[in-house]
């Protein structure tokens, strides 16, 4: 078995750019060549190799933290994680710092490496058959009175002097050191000691962190990666059913294509059609190639200059679905019309869509309205019905590198137990797609009038979960909370180059599963 591997090379946006016009919302990824295994080289000593030592709250637990090094072993890392509390209360770190949508081990492999600089995050390492290649030792409950919790666990080596490790309930901690694991033998373990495997044979999961932002209601939405732009629109304005003929509104959406390529001077510009899977191959192949057809003549006539590209027309039916759920969200998001072209883009830009807005150009808040930071009690139903009280408060938003990290704190207010919540969460992603942090922070969003920002993600390392999709950079889950307990949960956003922002929680339920209560902070101070 080979070393598996996440990352892909970026190239500069301009190579090849893709913008999509939808008849539901997409994202189209462009493959990127995947670079060479090379061990990276042993660091040099130049940074202090002493942990970052902190104070947090974790699940209503004061607790002192002990964060790296992260110490070089071949092509792994491996990172010290210490913990131990002198206060009351004690929490497992099962229940606090383990990926449980891998491992049902007692572990720390829900940590994960954020490069917020070069873009990149890296997951925990795993065997083959999905074992963490981590310790924790004989202890795992964190107690005053206790032995001191220590832990190891392994991640693909970076090749930076320092790495920002995002811990859950605790938040972003910076500039953990980055060492030669032979200068540090007192600090670590070698990787020989967490697994009995190769290190070729492990999975060692890094992407590249991506972003994805959507106009309100879904009308258009803009996905950019590191050399991909994706612009979709919704069939409503598109098509009606089962027709090939433009609606009155689609013209609308035409200039927001011909705005995205104002800068892209020649280039092939391919026009690609694609339905559902209701009905039969047949008629489904004929309807995409005309709805492409019916696109490619209306862009002819409102774009100017659209000759300077070699415009192609296909249709590919049912046979390229975005999504193989059987719901009919999920099916819409397989009909659309894909625009891609790959020529001499420059610059990509984004222009809104005209709707409905209350006076502070903010699409209508749907639940309470803070100012600045701070809480509000919501009342959120969980899967049976029942009745949860929580109170949500937004701590901190700052910036980081490129990116914007906000923390929030969900408190049990009620009287009873919330064994778990999705009150910052939807089962569905940006996209539509079913997601795997659909217990944590999520739908914890950015508005900027009508353009929705979403939390940062990456793709997944293909087989490791139970789904093949994408994980957000949040927190994965709120965990259980007793009366009055509270949970930090954490977000990573795009930078939006403001001093104040407004962050806002969607109502994230589908037809069939619980989601996210309403809740909206505006005039949000953003700290350098």
């Amino acid at each position: 078995m080979s070393r598996h591997r996440s990352l892909r090379t970026p190239v500069a946006l301009g190579g090849a750019l893709v913008l999509v016009a939808t008849l539901g919302a997409c994202g189209i990824e462009v493959p990127r060549p995947t670079p060479p295994t090379v061990a990276p080289a042993a660091p040099s000593q130049t940074v202090d190799p002493a942990p970052v030592e902190l104070q947090a709250d974790v699940l209503g637990v004061p607790v002192d933290l002990s964060i790296g090094p992260l110490a070089i072993d071949g092509d792994l890392g491996v990172l010290r994680v210490g913990a131990h509390t002198t206060g009351e209360g004690n929490v497992r770190v099962r229940e606090a710092f383990t990926n449980v949508s891998v491992s049902d081990e007692s572990a720390f492999d829900g940590l994960r490496l954020v490069d917020l600089e070069g873009g990149t995050v890296r997951e925990a390492a795993y065997t083959a058959e999905g074992e963490v290649v981590g310790s924790v030792g004989d202890n795992d409950i964190i107690e005053n009175g206790r032995e001191p919790v220590l832990g190891y666990v392994a991640f693909d080596a970076p090749d930076t002097p320092t790495t920002d490790v995002l811990v859950p309930h605790v938040g972003l901690v910076e500039d953990v050191p980055v060492v030669d694991a032979a200068k540090v033998p007192d600090l670590t373990v070698p990787v020989a000691d967490l697994t009995a495997e190769a290190p070729g044979d492990l999975r060692v999961p890094t992407a590249f962190i991506e972003t994805y932002i959507a106009q309100d209601e879904g009308s258009v939405r803009t996905r950019r990666s590191a050399e991909t732009v994706t612009l979709d629109i919704s069939s409503d304005v598109l098509f009606d059913v089962d027709s090939a003929e433009l609606s009155d509104e689609a013209d609308e959406a035409f200039w927001d294509v011909d705005f995205q390529l104002i800068n892209a001077s020649s280039g092939e510009l391919r026009v690609i059609g694609h339905t559902d899977d209701v009905g039969s191959e047949e008629d489904n192949q004929e309807l995409s190639e005309a709805r492409a057809q019916a696109v490619a003549d209306r862009m002819d006539v409102l774009i100017d200059d659209l000759d300077r590209f070699d415009v192609v027309v296909e249709g590919r039916g049912e046979s390229d679905p975005l999504t193989t759920e059987e719901t009919d969200e999920a099916r819409a998001l397989n009909r659309r019309v894909t625009i891609e072209l790959t020529g001499q883009g420059t610059d990509v830009v984004q222009e809104s869509v005209t709707q409905e807005t209350g006076e502070d150009g903010l699409p209508v808040a749907e639940g309470p309205v803070v100012e600045g930071l701070g809480g509000e009690t919501v009342e959120h139903l969980d899967d049976l019905g029942q009745k949860q009280t929580l109170g949500v408060a937004l701590l901190r938003v700052h910036r980081v590198g490129s990116y914007l990290v906000g923390d929030l704190e969900v408190t049990n207010e009620g009287e009873k137990p919330v064994y778990s919540t999705e009150v910052l969460s939807s089962i569905q992603d940006a996209r539509g797609n079913t997601s795997g942090d659909w217990r944590g922070a999520n739908n914890v969003t950015l508005l900027d009038g009508s353009l929705r920002t979403y939390p940062v993600d990456y793709l997944g390392e293909p087989g490791l979960y139970t789904f093949d999709g994408r994980n957000a950079l949040v927190d994965q889950s709120v965990g259980s909370l007793e009366p009055g307990q509270s949970s930090r949960q954490s977000v990573v956003w795009p930078d939006t180059g403001t001093d104040t922002v407004t962050v806002d929680v969607p109502y994230g339920s589908t037809e069939y599963v619980t989601g996210s209560s309403p809740v909206r902070w505006v005039d949000v101070p953003v700290e350098d």
